[in-house]
Order: structure tokens, then C-alpha cells, then sequence
């Protein structure tokens, strides 16, 4: 009986040669693609009841929206709430449709990006950006100011005047 014997050293690297080629991609396979848009996130309804002014985006904003709550005298039907899932997710919720199924606002710590403002645009909505110190924004649907009830009192109840958006540059 012939006996190989192999150094550890060797079946540790022939172990670690293996587990490299195992994550390899067959030759002739092409890897999946990403081709579709990502829908709008399933950012839940608010109950009609619970609705009151609907805010999607970044938790960084938490205190800035509850200060203007605070502040704004709307009675429970037109309280605002922030529904904190993320600045991306906030604006595709927000680009997702008008009416009271989507959201009517986001809080953003950063500006629209031109995916964002055409995704919008492509859903018919325009907007209105308020600005509330660096990197600190909401964005308001035209459409919702005066349909939704409370919008067009609570964004009064800032005391400051927004701007109509246009298109950013693609860098934005």
C-alpha cells in the first residue's frame, strides 16, 4: 500500500481554491439583469382616519416636521405625520401618483435628483421646494395645496415662501 501525505498547508489551500471557484461565474451564463424601474415602495396607507397630512423621507428631519406641527393649529383630521423610511424611499412614494392614496409631501436632506424630478414629472406632478436651513427640504405636490385638507394651512404655518422646481442637472 503507497501512502501520499500531504502537507496541511496544501489541503487548506486547495480548500480555499475551491470555495473561490464555487462563487465563480459559469463560463457561457450571463449574470441577471436589473432592467425594470423600481416601483414605488409599499409605504402603508395611512386608515382615512389616521391620514391627516402625509409625510414621507428621511428620519433626519423627525425634529424639523414635529416642530412645525407643533406650531400649526390643525385640528386631528389634518395633523401632520412623518412616516420616516428614507430620503430614496420617501421620493419614490412621493412620484408614485397624486390623489389621496400617495403621499403629500417628502422631507428630504438633500435635493431632488433629476431621476427623481423626471419620475415625477412622468406621473404629471409638479412641486414646490421649501427650504428649512442645509440639507433640509420638503417638497410639496401643487396639486395636493389645495385638494388635500390641511396642506395648503399647515405649509402657511411656515412662514416662508417656496420655489417652484424645474429640472436639476443630472449631477444633482
Amino acid at each position: 500500500m503507497i501512502r501520499f501525505s500531504a502537507p496541511a498547508g496544501s489541503l487548506a489551500l486547495a480548500l480555499a481554491a475551491a470555495a473561490l471557484l464555487a462563487g465563480c461565474q459559469m463560463p457561457g451564463q450571463m449574470p441577471p439583469q436589473q432592467t425594470a424601474a423600481l416601483p414605488p415602495p409599499a409605504v402603508p396607507k395611512p386608515p382615512p382616519e389616521a391620514r391627516g397630512i402625509w409625510i414621507v423621507g428621511s428620519p433626519a428631519l423627525r425634529g424639523t416636521v414635529d416642530q412645525a406641527a407643533a406650531k400649526y393649529d390643525g385640528g386631528p383630521d389634518t395633523k401632520p405625520r412623518l412616516d420616516a423610511r428614507g430620503t430614496a424611499a420617501g421620493f419614490r412614494a412621493f412620484c408614485g401618483g397624486v390623489g389621496l392614496d400617495h403621499p403629500d409631501m417628502v422631507a428630504s436632506d438633500r435635493p431632488i435628483s433629476a431621476a427623481e424630478y423626471q419620475r415625477c414629472r412622468t406621473a404629471g406632478i409638479t412641486l414646490t421646494e421649501y427650504g428649512f436651513g442645509p440639507k433640509r427640504f420638503v417638497y410639496v405636490k401643487d396639486s395636493h395645496m389645495m385638494a388635500v385638507p390641511g396642506v395648503n394651512d399647515f405649509v402657511a404655518s411656515w412662514g416662508q415662501s417656496g420655489k417652484p422646481v424645474s429640472a436639476p442637472t443630472a449631477g444633482s
